[in-house]
């Protein structure tokens, strides 16, 4: 039995027979429509509270980081009860938020002094010299604009005393978590200190993209700046830089022969 259906059995039958009558003119079964009509009302409460509005974004958010619903070990009602609002990590971006392995070993923020051609710039930077993992600073938006495009990402970035390494990043999500396409700079990622550069990443959105991830990340020590953010469809000229791609048609070297 699925998951409609067993919400459906669960009703009395007077509710039922009142799904049955809304479900005719709207073409759908029973089922689908009790489904739908829960999703819609579930939705609802969670925008008229600032509280689940709070947990619901953290959810997603913790969703985001490992790229599916399936196993999350969250638990609302001991949130809900421990605390009024979740815990924020540094102070907040609006449309950003905080993700990685170890987001809590990293901070960011606004910086007004350090700019970039007089424009605000925003900070990721490790708490201490024992940060360890990775922690980035990043957004998500629909994919709907791009669809069946070629996608620039580009910003400046200033880098100091980058201890590992740092980098853009960004990734083309498909349904069911799928990663469609990938590139976090590492193999030309930003070290040490450096002054304002301009970086770039260039991926395709196929047709079936549902998500667009995309962002800053810190390994290690130190400190990276961001400004003048810029999304820019380009032609089939300009190379990806994705990661997950290969133009390699056949396996090779299966004798290890070097």
């Amino acid at each position: 039995m699925n998951t409609q259906n067993r919400i459906y059995v669960t009703l009395s039958p007077r509710v039922r027979k009142a799904l049955e009558l809304c479900a005719a003119l709207d073409g759908s079964s029973s089922a689908s429509y009790a489904a739908n009509l829960l999703s819609v009302s579930v939705f609802q409460d969670i925008e008229r509270s600032a509280v689940l509005r709070d947990l619901w974004t953290q959810m997603e958010h913790e969703a985001v980081e490992k790229g599916s619903w399936e196993g999350q070990q969250f638990s609302p009602l001991e949130k809900l009860q421990g605390e009024a609002a979740p815990k924020k990590r540094g102070s907040e971006i609006k449309s950003w938020f905080m993700a990685g392995d170890h987001p809590d070993d990293y901070e960011q923020g606004i910086d007004t002094d350090v700019v970039f051609n007089e424009k605000k710039s925003a900070y990721l930077k490790s708490k201490d010299s024992g940060a360890e993992g990775f922690g980035t600073l990043m957004q998500m938006f629909k994919a709907d604009a791009y669809l069946a495009k070629r996608l620039r990402f580009s910003a400046y970035v200033r880098s100091e005393e980058i201890e590992n390494w740092a980098g853009l990043w960004m990734r083309i999500d498909g349904s069911e978590g799928r990663t469609l396409g990938f590139d976090n700079m590492q193999s030309r990622s930003i070290k040490g200190t450096t002054d304002w550069q301009q970086y770039e990443i260039v991926l395709d959105v196929p047709q079936e993209s549902s998500n667009v991830a995309f962002g800053v990340l810190l390994s290690g020590s130190g400190q990276v700046w961001l400004s003048d953010l810029q999304f820019t469809e380009v032609s089939s000229d300009v190379p990806t830089t994705n990661i997950t791609q290969t133009d390699q048609e056949q396996p090779q070297n299966l004798d290890f022969a070097g």
